[in-house]
């Protein structure tokens, strides 16, 4: 029997209402994550991957418009929840690791408090003093002294206060939490340090990950899956070892050439020639077509499928790899 999908998005479909006209930020993006699996979105910035973040949260901007599809979380669709429904569903069941940890602790309030905050809303059923000793056990499970539970954020350091985001994210035990740009700003042996807890807390708990980044070296270190977003489309989905190893689109080949490679033998990086398309005017067929080398006649006409190319492998390329 398959195991059913904790989330599954289906045909999403968003655009921003702007003075100049309507932005294209997600075409028609179809994915599964079952429970307990890890997921990456890796892609240049403006491609969709954060708007698909704040859509599953119900937290995108008033000038969002949703076109089509689902978004559904053990079944429910999110996308026709109430604002209250969703308040419950927030936190509880979905939580998010935001990009600046600075600016996601309040600066006046002391970070112990700011997570008993977010229990008081969902663990209304424990005591004060249960609530203060698991906010101690959030502490030791991301690596930080208990001692800083009655500090304020700025006497965190980066790290600290980035490990500080991530046991609020925790706090109320959710199946799915969704980590944007988790070590931004931060140096490589932080980095490190936050992946591994991140990857061995994800394992130990169980729960369900999505990785955003631009950098797909980093979401190769702590996802299964990979997603590679292009231009408001999802382009690949596949096995981490089988993005790497077999790319079928063109994009994700250029990625992956983009970047030195620690093993094999060496090779010469090739930059990615152009820019991005203008969203308020996406080109017809593959959004990629205009900087793709390969591109034949029928990438400047039609829009490839998003279909199976293999054993958990899915492209979106007329000329695949």
């Amino acid at each position: 029997m398959l195991e059913q999908p904790l989330l599954s998005i289906r045909n999403f479909t968003l655009e921003y209402k702007t003075r100049k006209g309507y932005v294209s930020a997600v075409n028609d993006v179809s994915f599964d994550l079952l429970p307990g699996q890890a997921m990456g979105l890796v892609g240049e910035s403006g491609c969709g991957k954060t708007t698909i973040a704040m859509a599953l949260l119900r937290l995108s901007p008033d000038n969002a418009v949703v076109r089509q599809g689902q978004i559904c979380l053990d079944g429910q669709d999110l996308l026709t929840m109430s604002e209250q429904q969703m308040r419950d569903v927030r936190w509880a069941r979905i939580s998010m690791v935001f990009q600046a940890a600075m600016n996601a602790l309040d600066p006046v309030y002391r970070v112990g408090d700011q997570i008993i905050e977010a229990l008081n809303r969902h663990k209304n059923d424990l005591s004060l003093e249960q609530k203060r000793q698991w906010v101690a056990e959030l502490f030791k499970l991301v690596g930080i002294d208990t001692k800083m539970i009655a500090r304020y954020p700025h006497e965190f350091s980066g790290g600290m206060r980035q490990r500080a985001v991530i046991a609020m994210a925790l706090a109320c035990s959710p199946s799915l939490i969704i980590a944007d740009e988790p070590t931004t700003a931060l140096d490589v042996i932080v980095q490190d340090q936050i992946l591994r807890e991140l990857t061995r807390i994800q394992k130990s708990l169980n729960m369900s990950m999505i990785y955003i980044s631009h950098d797909i070296a980093v979401i190769a270190e702590v996802a299964e899956i990979i997603g590679v977003m292009y231009a408001g489309c999802l382009v690949e989905k596949a096995a981490t070892r089988t993005i790497f190893q077999s790319p079928r689109h063109r994009y994700t080949k250029a990625l992956l050439s983009a970047f030195p490679s620690i093993a094999g033998p060496r090779t010469e990086l090739v930059s990615l020639p152009g820019d991005p398309p203008d969203l308020l005017m996406p080109p017809a067929g593959c959004r990629f077509h205009p900087r793709c080398a390969h591109a034949i006649d029928r990438c400047c006409k039609e829009k490839p499928p998003f279909e199976q190319v293999g054993d958990a492998h899915w492209a979106a390329c007329w000329n695949p790899c």
